[in-house]
C-alpha cells in the first residue's frame, strides 16, 4: 500500500539537507548572534555590580568585555549570512535543477507534465523555489529566537517568574490567529501566482508578436488587456502582501504589548525593593528582545501555508506530480572543487527494419466534463525502412495528434494501442523516440536565442552540420550571412525568415542522422522551388520519414499516402483535393 505523500515540512526538511553544512553552519551562527544579547545583559548586569561596589578596574574589564561582545556579535552574523546564503542558493538550485531536468528529459520515469505557458514557467521556477527558501530561512530565526528566549525566561525567571509567564500569551495567540487564517493565506498565495502567471505569459506573448501588433494596429487593445491583467497581479499582490504584514504586525503588536504587561507585573517587585540595579539593567536589556521570537513565529507558520502552494505549483512539472521528486536529491556542482556531473552515455543506435502502428486510439477530457472525446480511432501504420509515408486530411482530422501518439507527446490524452520498433513494443515512446532514433519537427519551428549553428547541433558531439543544413536546402542561406553558422538569429529566430526558420528546425532534426523522421507540415513557409528541393533531398537522403502534407510534390514522392478522415485512418482516394 502506498503510503501518504510526503508533508510541507518534510518535504522543506528534505530541501535544507540536500547539502546540510551551509545551512547547519548558518544555523548555529545565527544562534549564536541571537543568544548574544544575553551575553551583553550579563556583562551590563556585571558592571553595574562593579560600580556599586567601586570596583574600577573590574568594572573597566566589563567594559571591554561588553565591546568584545558586540564584536563577536558582528563576526557571528556576517559568517552567518555567508554561510546561509550558500544554503539558500542550493536549496533554490535543487529544485529548479529538479524541475528543468523533468522538463528537457525524452520520456522516462523522470519526465514531467510540460509547462502550459512561458508565464507558467517564469512564475514556477522564478518564485516558488524563493517561497520555500524564506519558510526555511524563518527556521533560522525561529530557532535562534527560540534559544535565547529558554535562556532569557530561565534568567528572568529567577528574578520575577510571574512577569516572564506573560511572555508565553503572544506566542499563544499567533498560533491562534495563523490557524484561523490558514485557508486565507494559501487562498491569496494561489490567486496571486495566478494572476502573475497571466500577466507574464501575455507579456511574453506580447513581445513575441510586436510586429504583428504592429501590422494590424492592435497596440490599443493589446495593452488595455495587459493593463487589464497588470492590474489584476497587482490587486491580488497588494492583498496577499498585506495580509502577510498584517500577520507580521499583528504579532509584533502582541509581543510590544505583552512586553509593556511584564514591565506592569515586575513594578511591584521593582517598588518592593526585591530588584537589584544589576537585576533590573539585566531585565531591561532582555526584555527588549523577548518579542523577537513571537513575531517570527508568526513568519513561519504564514509562510509555511505560502509554501503549500509553492510545492504544488512545482510538483505539477516534476515526475509523476509527486513533491518528493521536487526535493530529490541531485548533484550541483557549485564549487569549483565539486566534481563535474559524469557525461551521460550516448542512446545506442537502433537501426529501423518497420515501424508498425497497431490499433492507436487517442481521446481527451470533454470540455464540459462529461464523456472523453476520441480524436484518433484504431489506427493502423506500417513504416519500412527507407520508406516515405505521407499522411492528409481536413483540418481538425486527427494528424497531429496522431504523430504525437506515436512518439509518446500527446500530453494529457488517454492513449492506447501499440508501436513496435522491429517487431518490438515501445513501451516508454517518449524516452524512446529521440535521437538518434527518431527526430520530430511540429508545425511550429522553435528556435532558441543563439547561434544557428548551435539551434541545429544543440550542443550534441555527433551532430552532422553541413550536411543537414545542405539537406534542409537552406546551405546557400546560410553561406550567404556575413557570420555563416555563428549567426546570431535571435529570440525564437526573429532575424531569419519564415522558410527560413522551418528550414532550419529541419536540419536540427537531421543532424543526428535519425532512423525515423517526422515532420507535421513541414513545407508551409516555402516557396514553390525551394519546396520542391527539400522533398526530393528527403526522398534522396533513404531516411524512413513520416510526414503531414497536403502538397503534390509530396505525394509524388510517397510510397503511401494515408488519409486521415473524422479520426480514422485510410489510403487516400485518389479524388481527395490537394495543394
Amino acid at each position: 500500500m502506498r503510503g501518504r505523500p510526503p508533508g510541507t515540512w518534510r518535504l522543506a526538511w528534505r530541501i535544507s539537507q540536500h547539502k546540510p553544512k551551509p545551512l547547519w553552519l548558518g544555523t548555529l551562527l545565527f544562534t549564536i548572534f541571537f543568544c548574544f544579547p544575553v551575553l551583553t545583559g550579563l556583562v551590563v548586569a556585571g558592571a553595574l555590580r562593579a560600580i556599586e561596589a567601586q570596583n574600577t578596574g573590574r568594572a573597566i574589564g566589563f567594559a571591554f568585555l561588553l565591546i568584545l561582545t558586540e564584536l563577536g556579535r558582528i563576526v557571528s552574523i556576517y559568517y552567518g549570512i555567508i554561510w546561509f546564503i550558500r544554503a539558500w542558493e542550493l536549496m533554490q538550485g535543487l529544485m529548479r535543477a529538479n524541475m528543468l531536468h523533468a522538463q528537457v528529459v525524452s520520456g522516462g520515469k523522470d519526465a514531467g507534465r510540460p509547462v502550459a505557458s512561458a508565464g507558467e514557467a517564469l512564475s514556477t521556477f522564478r518564485d516558488d523555489p524563493e517561497d520555500v527558501a524564506d519558510f526555511v530561512d524563518s527556521w533560522l530565526d525561529v530557532t535562534g529566537g527560540l534559544a535565547f528566549t529558554i535562556i532569557a525566561v530561565v534568567l528572568l525567571g529567577s528574578i520575577d517568574r510571574v512577569a516572564t509567564a506573560v511572555i508565553f500569551v503572544p506566542m499563544a495567540v499567533v498560533v491562534l490567529l495563523t490557524k484561523l487564517l490558514d485557508d486565507r493565506i494559501k487562498r491569496y498565495r494561489r490567486l496571486d501566482r495566478e494572476a502573475t502567471v497571466a500577466f507574464t505569459g501575455q507579456l511574453g506573448d506580447v513581445l513575441s508578436a510586436a510586429t504583428t501588433i504592429k501590422l494590424n494596429d492592435a497596440h490599443a487593445p493589446v495593452l488595455a488587456k495587459l493593463g487589464q491583467l497588470a492590474e489584476r497581479r497587482r490587486y491580488t499582490g497588494v492583498r496577499d502582501r498585506v495580509l502577510e504584514e498584517s500577520l507580521q504586525t499583528t504579532s509584533s503588536g502582541f509581543a510590544e504589548v505583552a512586553l509593556g504587561v511584564m514591565l506592569l507585573v515586575s513594578a511591584g517587585s521593582l517598588a518592593a525593593g526585591n530588584l537589584t540595579t544589576a537585576d533590573l539593567a539585566l531585565f531591561v536589556v532582555l526584555l527588549g528582545y523577548l518579542g523577537f521570537l513571537p513575531r517570527m513565529l508568526g513568519r513561519m507558520l504564514a509562510r509555511r501555508k505560502q509554501s503549500v502552494v509553492a510545492l504544488d505549483n512545482m510538483r505539477r512539472l516534476v515526475a509523476g506530480q509527486d513533491g518528493a521528486n521536487v526535493a530529490a536529491p541531485r548533484h550541483l556542482p557549485i564549487d569549483l572543487a565539486d566534481p563535474q556531473p559524469e557525461v551521460i552515455a550516448e542512446v545506442p543506435r537502433i537501426p529501423l527494419e518497420q515501424l508498425r502502428v497497431s490499433g492507436l486510439t487517442v481521446s481527451f477530457p470533454a470540455v464540459d466534463g462529461a464523456e472523453r472525446v476520441e480524436v484518433v480511432s484504431g489506427a493502423n501504420l506500417v513504416l519500412k525502412r527507407g520508406s516515405f509515408t505521407v499522411i492528409t486530411g481536413p483540418v481538425g482530422s486527427g494528424k497531429t495528434t496522431l504523430l504525437r501518439a506515436v512518439l509518446g507527446l500527446a500530453h494529457r490524452a488517454t492513449v492506447g494501442g501499440t508501436v513496435a520498433w522491429n517487431g518490438q513494443e515501445v513501451a516508454d515512446r517518449g524516452q524512446f523516440f529521440a535521437p538518434p532514433q527518431a527526430a520530430f519537427l511540429p508545425q511550429v519551428p522553435n528556435l532558441i536565442s543563439d547561434s544557428l549553428g548551435d539551434n541545429v547541433v544543440l550542443g550534441s558531439a555527433d551532430a552532422e552540420l553541413d550536411w543537414a543544413l545542405e539537406l534542409s536546402a537552406v546551405a546557400a542561406d546560410v553561406a550567404a550571412m556575413p557570420d555563416g553558422v555563428d549567426t546570431l538569429i535571435g529570440p525564437r529566430g526573429v532575424r531569419l525568415s519564415g522558410g527560413q526558420r522551418q528550414r532550419v528546425a529541419t536540419a536540427r532534426a537531421l543532424a543526428r542522422r535519425p532512423e525515423l523522421l517526422v515532420l507535421d507540415d513541414l513545407s508551409s513557409a516555402l516557396d514553390v522551388e525551394t519546396e520542391k528541393l527539400l522533398w526530393q533531398n528527403l526522398s534522396d537522403a533513404g531516411i524512413t520519414v513520416l510526414c503531414v502534407s497536403h502538397r503534390l510534390v509530396a505525394f509524388d514522392l510517397a510510397d503511401q499516402v494515408l488519409e486521415m478522415e473524422d479520426g480514422r485512418l485510410k489510403p487516400r482516394s485518389s479524388s481527395t483535393d490537394s495543394v
